[in-house]
């Protein structure tokens, strides 16, 4: 029998991934310059890496971003360095990962796919990543209270479709691992082929939201503290983001 595939497999790469992982790769060297202790949270993670969906599309659509904005070419550059060393794809945790370096702390990944859990399992231990907490639920990122206290936070809440029965049941979490953060970071991802629609109320501690994007039917917007909020609006500007 073959091995069921997660069906993300299909759209790694895309124009989506493109918008919101530049965004995680440059808003992770931002923390990383100014943060001796940052955690990271995904909510729903998928893999570190993955075989590209579309190459071809993918290039033509990072050199049409980056024409326009210069900022792209940070995460290009990790994309371009992966394909070369493994024919994979860096996707949102391995990306992070990458760009936090020494100054990640913990990192929680929600997956709640078996099969691409045990996937992702055999890719944190083949990379030796310490402080890696998985969990298989979105809901659970906080079940083991792994987010330090005190400490800088970056969160990216991709559960696709967005809607206010999904975002529910992960508000008590957002809330309790922001609150205990002295700044915290919010990159909401939805897909949506409607007019845009009011973005959920902001995770406790932060306000927003303070940016936002719009692709296609890829919608992306992000929350942050009010002492990092200007800088997180420099970083998603430069990406072409609107600011609010």
């Amino acid at each position: 029998m073959s091995r069921p595939t997660n069906r993300q497999s299909r759209s790694v790469g895309n124009l989506g991934d493109i918008l919101k992982h530049a965004a995680l790769v440059e808003l992770a060297t931002l923390l990383a310059g100014e943060s001796a202790a940052v955690s990271f949270v995904d909510t729903h993670t998928f893999l570190l890496h993955a075989p590209p969906g579309d190459l071809e599309r993918w290039n033509r659509e990072v050199a049409d971003l980056a024409s326009r904005h210069p900022s792209y070419a940070g995460y290009a550059a990790r994309e371009r360095a992966s394909l070369a060393r493994t024919d994979h794809y860096r996707c949102s945790s391995g990306l992070v990962i990458d760009a936090l370096g020494d100054r990640r702390v913990r990192a929680v990944l929600g997956e709640a796919n078996g099969v691409t859990r045990a996937e992702l399992r055999d890719q944190i231990a083949s990379e030796s990543l310490p402080d890696v907490v998985i969990v298989d639920d979105a809901a659970a990122v906080d079940r083991f209270g792994s987010v330090l206290n005190g400490g800088t936070l970056l969160v990216h809440v991709d559960p696709f479709a967005l809607t206010p029965e999904i975002w529910a049941p992960l508000v008590p979490a957002l809330d309790a691992i922001s609150a205990r953060s002295a700044n915290a970071i919010f990159v909401v991802y939805r897909y949506s082929r409607t007019a845009r629609t009011k973005w959920p109320a902001p995770p406790a501690g932060t306000s927003g939201p303070i940016t936002e994007t719009r692709g296609g039917p890829h919608e992306l917007a992000a929350y942050a503290s009010p002492a990092i909020a200007e800088a997180v609006q420099s970083v998603c500007g430069a990406l072409g983001w609107r600011i609010w």
